[in-house]
């Protein structure tokens, strides 16, 4: 029997995908997480332009949460790659309705 290594199959999807557990934004609010990487744009059953972040809670544990916060996805695209990871508190303060999310220092 072949191994699949051996079929000379190559992968069509090669993006990026974080194997840990997934929560709510709202469970890491007012921690201190370290943010390791994300992933942006990606469609989700809410809809499209979500972003997939990872981080590690202060325990060490590793998890994601999805994120549309305008806030968030601005301030993730203008951190450079080789700044990542870094240490942050995501604040959500209320605004009309709804919250808007942000990380601080």
């Amino acid at each position: 029997m072949k191994k699949f290594s051996e079929l000379g199959v190559t992968v069509q999807d090669e993006r990026k995908m974080f194997n840990c557990s997934q929560v709510s934004i709202s469970d890491v609010l007012n921690c201190e997480i370290i943010v390791e990487d994300f992933i942006p744009d990606v469609k989700t059953s809410h809809g499209e332009g979500r972003y997939l972040v990872k981080f590690k809670h202060s325990n060490g544990a590793d998890g994601k949460f999805f994120t549309n916060a305008a806030s968030l996805k601005k301030t993730l695209d203008q951190i450079p790659k080789d700044a990542f990871p870094f240490s942050t508190t995501i604040k959500g303060m209320k605004c009309g309705n709804g919250k808007i999310y942000q990380f601080t220092y």
